[in-house]
């Protein structure tokens, strides 16, 4: 496995510089680190939003990354091309690829093609890099994507109004319960507001796994699954070996169908960026545009860069709630939908994984995923209320970043009778842990300063955990990268 994801690195490398006849800089980055804690498990915020790349467990890891630039005011198309090889020693030796993509734009339009990791946010300050759906958590799946990668102002609107979006599909290569699920995804946004000053963006953006092989209901549809998910309406109705049936499908949506709405006001200077969001999941009707005034689950961030700044050179805090899971209403009589709501945000019935990738969470990493035999059965934790603060800056010249997350997990959402009849009035809400379980978890990174006789940007951390959720532990880690050009100019330099 080793030897076959190095050919594939090195035969991307040699057909990005022929295939594409283009003069590119090509650059290669070199990431050596160890990480250990109190416990045999490390610490929430080592592993989180790593891209699946840090193992569980105390650890050891090299990675090794090549990448072209993208250039500047091309005329025709734009090539590029990156890949990286991940290998990790904890209780076993994994190697696996992390990224491997080719891309082509052109004004501003682009195709995507494989993995490749998504641009940080909010300076790497978020628990989800302001994405409820896709917070760089879990590794990276394969897809097709067609986006305007930046905002396009719209024609006659004086630069007043702009949009950007996507389109693609995606597959899942792990191991879960739906083998070879597939990934549809589309955004869209209006931004309305100069490129300084205020302005104002709103957004949706939706996922649907859809596809694949059950090993209950079988095959689950190929082009018309696919149509079904795009357009978001039902499918078939599912039979399996014995002549069971599920309507699931059928008399809900085709596929697990996730979203979130996005509701964002920036204001912008030579000075300073700032940056206030509002974001809730749906999983369902319960949390479209139609039912907004009924959401009570949100996200809201608050982001502040002060440009010229050193001590404090960027804040962030987040509230995160999901404990309403999109409601619920009780018809104990109704023959197919006896509860509404209760959504259980990021699992599903027929695609028992759920949005997870490598069991990793692949949205909100304050989400627990379920795991049995190295395959995700399901969500055991979605109903958390979280408070999360972000501070970078420098002091003197060492780089840092601290990161503090207050969190009550509550498990699932229960529906519960009282045993006194089957009427509405018997039925009521409750959760796995119906107090909720407090947990803290911290971190603090530094980067020390360059020196001449070490050829490599040293970096330390602490993370911390606290709390009734998670085990006490305490990690430390040290990480050494090394970056430079491989071709495209002759002298090597180091960030």
């Amino acid at each position: 496995m080793y030897k076959k994801n190095l050919y594939l690195l090195i035969l991307l490398f040699a057909s990005g510089q022929t295939l594409f006849g283009q003069k590119k800089k090509v650059n290669y980055e070199t990431e050596i680190s160890a990480q250990v804690s109190s416990k045999s498990n490390l610490p929430f915020w080592m592993v989180t939003n790593k891209y699946g790349i840090v193992p569980d467990e105390n650890s050891g890891i090299a990675n090794f990354k090549i990448y072209s630039t993208p250039a500047k005011n091309i005329k025709g198309i734009d090539f590029n091309y990156g890949a990286s090889l991940v290998g990790s020693r904890a209780s076993e030796s994994k190697f696996f690829i992390d990224e491997l993509y080719v891309s082509a734009e052109w004004k501003k339009i682009s195709i995507n093609l494989g993995m490749q990791h998504r641009d940080v946010q909010f300076d790497g300050l978020s628990v989800t890099n302001n994405d409820l759906l896709y917070s760089g958590n879990a590794r990276m799946y394969p897809e097709l994507k067609f986006q305007l990668k930046e905002f396009i102002p719209l024609p006659f609107s004086n630069n007043w109004l702009w949009v950007k979006g996507s389109f693609g599909n995606g597959i899942m290569c792990d191991d879960r319960y739906v083998d070879k699920t597939n990934v549809h995804h589309k955004n869209a946004f209006l931004r309305i507001g100069k490129k300084k000053g205020l302005s104002f963006t709103i957004g949706l953006d939706h996922y649907a796994q859809w596809g694949g092989t059950s090993p209950k209901w079988g095959n689950l549809g190929g082009f018309d699954a696919f149509a079904d998910a795009v357009l978001v309406r039902g499918g078939k109705v599912l039979i399996d070996e014995n002549g069971n049936e599920s309507i699931s499908e059928s008399y809900n949506k085709s596929g697990n169908h996730i979203g979130q709405n996005m509701f964002e006001f920036s204001y912008s200077t030579s000075k300073i960026e700032s940056v206030l969001s509002f974001k809730n999941i749906y999983e369902d009707k319960s949390g479209d545009f139609k039912h907004i005034n009924k959401v009570n689950d949100w996200n809201v961030s608050l982001f502040v860069k002060m440009k010229n700044k050193k001590l404090i050179s960027s804040f962030l805090y987040e509230y995160y709630y999901t404990k309403d899971q999109g409601g619920y209403s009780i018809r104990p009589n109704h023959p197919i939908e006896p509860v509404i709501g209760f959504d259980g945000y990021f699992s599903n019935g027929i695609f028992q994984s759920g949005w997870t990738n490598h069991q990793r969470i692949i949205g909100l990493p304050l989400f627990t995923a379920s795991i049995n035999d190295g395959v995700v059965g399901g969500i055991s934790n979605n109903a958390v209320v979280a408070h999360h603060f972000g501070i970078t800056g420098v002091v003197g010249k060492f780089k840092y970043k601290t990161l503090l997350t207050f969190s009550e997990n509550y498990g699932r959402a229960l529906l519960v009778n009282d045993g006194q009849g089957n009427q509405e009035e018997n039925y009521s809400k409750s959760y796995t842990y119906p107090n909720g379980l407090s947990q803290q978890s911290y971190l603090m990174e530094v980067i020390f300063p360059r020196w001449k006789a070490v050829p490599f940007e040293v970096s330390t951390s602490i993370a911390v955990d606290r709390g009734k959720y998670l085990d006490n532990n305490i990690g430390f880690q040290i990480k050494l990268v090394k970056t430079g050009i491989l071709s495209g100019k002759k002298k090597l330099t180091n960030k």
